[in-house]
């Protein structure tokens, strides 16, 4: 056989498989089939679908609602009065007509501290600052000593200094002298012109700790609107006096609706384990405010939120490094023409606040939308029942025959092909 030839017969077999896919139509031709296996499978997908459309898609998702996010602003307050301990006298609080009272003979045993001291910044954006330890630095801009234990600055005359690389790490400018720590006399380092003395902390520090901040409160309030159900609400009862909120404490089963937070109540839900609460006061931690709105505009105009305080930063028995939560910042004061300042190192808990939730109203739209694309499902139980009826029936060769008819033949083998396999001949099948 010659190439053209062979050319010639791949060429028609080409032709006639274009012709019987792309220039082909396939319908629907309908049979009625008497099995129970097929009938059982059909209508147990069909009851599984229709139960899907209207138990999860319509009632449990609220296929039915039309929804909205809300827009949300917090204000916060704390209230409450901190203490640290000084090195003299006797260090003892009692409390006496729940006030209390501290038993010393000195004036300067211990050290106030109210809102304006422990709230950094005083006002911030859906988040709190709470002051829970601090270092204190004294200075003023002068030559001193740098910190060794921080910085590789040991020397052992003004050379060694003269050839310093200056890092960010430094707390000054190196003047080129070699001069004995005032640390630790053993040891000399190089000199710096900066704010002086350097800041020098103590691990585990405790001397600075403020005594009484689990007792301290948190006043939320938080605002949302719902704007395109014209709804706008707060996590307050209505008609709750200012009397009524400042002696209630929020409980999430005896006073949910109560907008007073007691930092204990917060601690002890965000971090169970007692020893890592010790940790987060000294060191400080991040702790999550999740407030979410889930509101249902078809029962009632009115909504409440609910609070959930959790964890947010990374403990510290898993922290290898950086761990806890700090920042620095500075207080000025001139004193004779000189210029100090008071470099504060503070510690403490981080309150995030995050608003979340949705509301919802019935619309037909959303109702439609989700009924027409549930029963557009019901096709899944006829793909099922042909799949079983074609591959796991004792007549399926039949079956298949019998739904695939071929329209090429002549119209007398064509009719001929349809009275042989009558729907007469199709007997129930068990």
């Amino acid at each position: 056989m010659s190439s053209t030839q062979k050319f010639k017969i791949y060429f028609g077999y080409g032709q006639q498989f274009l012709a019987d896919s792309l220039l082909s139509y396939s319908t629907i031709r309908e049979a009625k089939i008497h099995s129970k296996r097929v009938s059982l499978v059909f209508r147990l997908f069909q009851i599984g679908i229709i139960s899907y459309i209207i138990g999860w898609s319509i009632i449990y998702e609220k296929g039915y609602q039309l929804f909205d996010q809300p827009r949300s602003t917090v204000t916060t307050k704390v209230k409450g009065l901190g203490y640290t301990f000084t090195d003299k006298g006797e260090k003892e609080l009692r409390l006496m007509n729940q006030k209390f009272r501290f038993k010393t003979p000195f004036k300067d045993d211990f050290r106030i501290f109210d809102t304006a001291d422990y709230i950094i910044p005083p006002v911030d954006y859906n988040s709190i600052f709470l002051m829970t330890n601090f270092v204190e630095t004294r200075q003023t801009q002068s030559q001193c000593d740098e910190n060794y234990k921080d910085v590789d600055c040991e020397c052992q005359n003004d050379t060694d200094c003269s050839k310093i690389v200056l890092t960010n790490s430094w707390n000054g400018i190196p003047t080129g002298n070699c001069i004995t720590s005032s640390t630790n006399e053993s040891i000399k380092v190089c000199e710096i012109e900066s704010w002086c003395p350097v800041e020098r902390e103590i691990k585990n520090n405790e001397k600075n700790l403020i005594q009484n901040i689990e007792n301290f409160t948190i006043f939320i309030k938080n605002d949302v609107t719902f704007e395109r159900f014209d709804r706008k609400l707060r996590n307050i009862l209505p008609n709750t006096t200012n009397q009524v909120i400042s002696k209630c404490i929020y409980h999430p089963i005896n006073d949910p609706y109560c907008p007073i937070f007691l930092v204990k109540d917060v601690l002890n839900e965000a971090e169970p384990d007692e020893q890592e609460r010790k940790l987060m006061m000294m060191k400080g931690g991040v702790i999550l405010v999740s407030i979410n709105w889930k509101c249902n505009f078809d029962k009632s105009r009115l909504c409440f939120p609910t609070f959930k305080f959790s964890r947010f930063d990374l403990q510290f028995n898993k922290a290898s490094a950086a761990s806890g939560f700090n920042f620095r910042f500075a207080k000025y004061l001139e004193v004779n023409e000189t210029m100090y300042r008071m470099l504060i190192k503070a510690y403490g808990l981080r309150f995030v606040i995050d608003v979340s939730g949705e509301g919802g109203k019935f619309n037909f739209v959303p109702f439609l939308i989700n009924l027409g694309a549930g029963l557009g499902l019901l096709s899944v139980a006829s793909i099922v029942a042909d799949f079983v009826l074609l591959n796991f029936t004792s007549r399926k060769k039949f079956y298949r025959e019998l739904k695939e008819l071929n329209s090429n033949l002549d119209e007398d083998s064509l009719t001929s092909n349809i009275r042989s396999k009558s729907f007469t001949d199709l007997k129930t099948e068990n």
